[in-house]
């Protein structure tokens, strides 16, 4: 699974193809936002917002700005030719193509007839390591323009929007057929000269160049002699959606453009908070940035209508955002319908600002929530259900609000602030890089390159008011000065098959790899048996069975309804599963299923499970 897979083409596969469809689609636009994304980055979009404005159109010296020809900013359009280039994608010529239409000297393709004039589209083609043509990539332009005719280009390409929107009928759907008719044609032809059929063909573009994608793919069967009824087809940001199953359409959910249309259909909510459900389409993504952080900003819904959430639909903030979630570690654990919260703040505003599930302006969000930091340092929080809290690079600092989750702190100093004290928890670390903390109703988080715990502890006036208490995480416990709250009592396995017991009091047993034996107590134990066939006897005591990543067909025997199955970080989780997705009946057994993995419940039957005792994050 992953929130971009496309096709069942497999994870590797559609990561690949989004990749490119990502780096030719920023290609069309030739770093034209280059000035607005550096200008907010460093002065953000509150008091530094006439700051950003103003780098967005003269740019500086490390960014290039909308007005061209300003002598002391660096050339981002080369910038966007040798990204593209990195990528592995040339530009294919009109010369090559035989094609005798317009285009401008970087090689861009301009509409062919008049209405559409100012569209425009990159045609480009990879190449294998005998030099012999191997894909060859479309990525369509957004509503803009050159920086030489950036105006009348936009005011031009607005038009066309307007017209999608309110008409002529299936103007959006016909749009691409009108625009660039002859050059598809040609397209078509160049491929096949050089042994190329449709399915060598990726189709991309933000925008309006979204609405072109889709418009190519409702074609696609009845133009252009069927060529590219087999493309591969990835818009963004795209207001419509095609009527074909062909189109990955990928969007922020608090950017006012995507999925503006219902379909190709102009309706009230247009105009408004617009989240209904599309086959098509990702629903739950969100661009954390300044505008969707501030309360006053958000006065007003998402809409087409209320200019200041255009920020979250800028070429350059789905380029850095959407790949960091493709680098996820969480990532093939997504699916299309996941909640995934991306951190985009500026510089000024990341440093005293939660990234956090709002959930504005939107359907509610459902399933386990997924938060990607950036690569600065991050505030990042958790609620109160399940969730996966990602770092990456810079000091971070973690909080949750409860519930089963798996925290990735990533490289630099990281923090995890319990906001509670010490003692309301239990700390178990498997000797594998993992501590495990459990709250007082029974939670559980995995965390990993955590490098201290922070505490609330009695201080001031006999305790009433707390001090923050920061505990570094060493092998033995969490240390302050010369003191050490220990971990809880742990039975470690190894490489091989290891048989564990557990003692009176209540374990965690980690069998780590291998196919481990884990036996429990009579005390209240935590099986955790990792990668491997294990098996798990339950000895008494109220037990918890906490599985995750993958882990392998493991056996449980003495399950009792008293008893918790815990399944985070598995594989083949929907945001709206329950067990029953999960579970059959083989004969007198119950065995739940996760992608590759399962847990068979030995001697116990599907009528005497129920959904409080197993969590399915």
């Amino acid at each position: 699974m992953g929130v971009y897979d496309y096709k069942n083409f497999g994870t590797a596969d559609s990561k690949a193809l989004f990749t490119d469809a990502m780096a030719i689609t920023l290609y069309s636009y030739h770093n034209l936002d280059n000035g607005f994304a550096t200008g907010y980055q460093h002065n953000g979009f509150g008091l530094g917002l006439p700051a950003t404005l103003v780098t967005a159109l003269i740019g500086g010296t490390d960014s290039q700005g909308v007005i061209p020809g300003v002598p002391w900013n660096p050339d981002s359009e080369k910038a966007a030719l040798d990204a593209v280039h990195k990528a592995g994608w040339t530009p294919i010529t009109a010369t090559q193509l035989g094609y005798d239409g317009k285009i401008d000297a970087r090689g861009t393709f301009f509409g062919e007839k008049a209405g559409y004039t100012s569209a425009q589209v990159e045609i480009l083609g990879k190449y294998d390591a005998q030099g012999h043509l191997s894909e060859i990539g479309i990525a369509f332009r957004g509503t803009s323009g050159p920086r030489e005719s950036l105006i009348s280009d936009s005011i031009a390409d607005g038009i066309n929007d307007l017209l999608a929107a309110l008409g002529p009928k299936d103007y959006a759907k016909n749009y691409v057929g009108e625009a660039f008719g002859d050059l598809l044609g040609d397209v078509a032809a160049f491929a096949r000269a050089n042994g190329l059929s449709g399915k060598d063909v990726l189709v991309s573009g933000h925008s309006l160049g979204g609405l072109a994608v889709n418009s190519l793919a409702d074609l696609s069967n009845d133009k252009w002699a069927g060529f590219y009824k087999d493309s591969n087809y990835i818009a963004y940001a795209s207001p419509t959606q095609s009527s074909t199953d062909k189109v990955l359409n990928v969007g922020y959910e608090n950017d006012p453009v995507f999925r503006a249309l219902d379909g190709s259909s102009f309706n009230l909510s247009s105009v408004g908070v617009h989240d209904a459900h599309q086959d098509s389409a990702t629903h739950n993504l969100v661009s954390f940035n300044d505008h969707y952080a501030s309360t006053a900003w958000n006065v007003l819904p998402f809409s087409i209508l209320n200019i200041p959430t255009w920020i979250s639909h800028l070429p350059t903030g789905y380029g850095d955002g959407m790949s960091r979630v493709l680098e996820s570690k969480f990532y093939d654990l997504t699916s299309k319908d996941s909640t995934v919260i991306v951190a985009n703040l500026s510089d000024p505003v990341r440093g005293n600002t939660w990234v956090q599930d709002l959930n504005r302006n939107a359907d509610p969000h459902k399933g386990s929530t997924f938060i990607i930091g950036s690569d600065g340092n991050d505030l990042i929080q958790g609620g109160k259900g399940n969730d996966y809290l990602e770092g990456r690079d810079g000091n971070d600092t973690f909080r949750d609000g409860g519930g089963y989750n798996i925290v990735l702190g990533g490289k630099g100093s990281n923090v995890l602030d319990l906001q509670q004290s010490v003692k309301n928890f239990d700390f178990a670390n498997d000797g594998a890089g993992n501590l495990y903390i459990r709250d007082a109703q029974g939670g559980i988080s995995i965390t990993r390159d955590i490098g201290s715990i922070v505490t609330k502890e009695p201080g001031f006036l006999w305790g009433v008011f707390k001090d923050d208490v920061s505990h570094s995480v060493t092998a033995n416990g969490l240390a302050v000065g010369n003191n050490l709250t220990q971990y809880a009592s742990t039975l470690k396995g190894g490489a091989g098959a290891d048989t564990l017991k557990a003692h009176v009091s209540g374990d965690w047993l980690f069998g780590l790899e291998g196919n481990d034996h884990l036996i429990g107590g009579q005390g209240n134990d935590v099986f955790v048996g990792g990668a491997g066939n294990d098996l798990m006897e339950s000895g008494g005591g109220i037990d918890t069975f906490l599985f995750s990543g993958a882990f392998g067909h493991d056996r449980v025997v003495g399950y009792q309804a008293n008893d918790k199955l815990v399944f985070l970080g598995v594989q083949g989780v929907g945001p709206n599963d329950d067990f029953l997705s999960h579970a059959t009946v083989v004969g007198q057994d119950t065995v739940l299923t996760f992608g590759n993995d399962s847990v068979t419940l030995v001697g116990v039957g599907l009528d005497s499970l129920s959904g409080a005792g197993i969590v399915i994050a």
